[in-house]
């Protein structure tokens, strides 16, 4: 039995293209293939969350303070002095 050789030619492969690899990169980063940069991901989510809330509690805490000044100016005629208190209580100045 003879052995041949056979030289065939083959095409080198073609390169990643640059927006193909970076695309891919940044897929691995936000599914978490890379522990630092899915960890830094999730405290930005986590620091956003927390931002909002915090936003939520001040837009909560003013619209109940205007709920109390409402309520106080229609009490002011019959009853001046709960009033007093809800106004109080509205400016934060009676802590329990």
């Amino acid at each position: 039995m003879s052995v041949q050789k056979v030289n065939v030619l083959v095409p080198p492969p073609r390169s990643v293209p640059r927006i193909a690899a970076w695309l891919g990169e940044s897929a691995l980063w936000l599914l978490g293939g890379q522990g630092h940069a899915a960890a830094g991901l999730g405290a930005w989510v986590n620091e956003i969350r927390e931002k909002v809330a915090r936003e939520h509690a001040q837009r909560r805490d003013a619209r109940a303070r205007g709920d109390l000044m409402a309520m106080a100016r229609r009490y002011e005629s019959s009853q001046p002095e709960f009033a007093k208190d809800l106004l109080a209580a509205a400016a934060n100045d009676r802590r329990d």
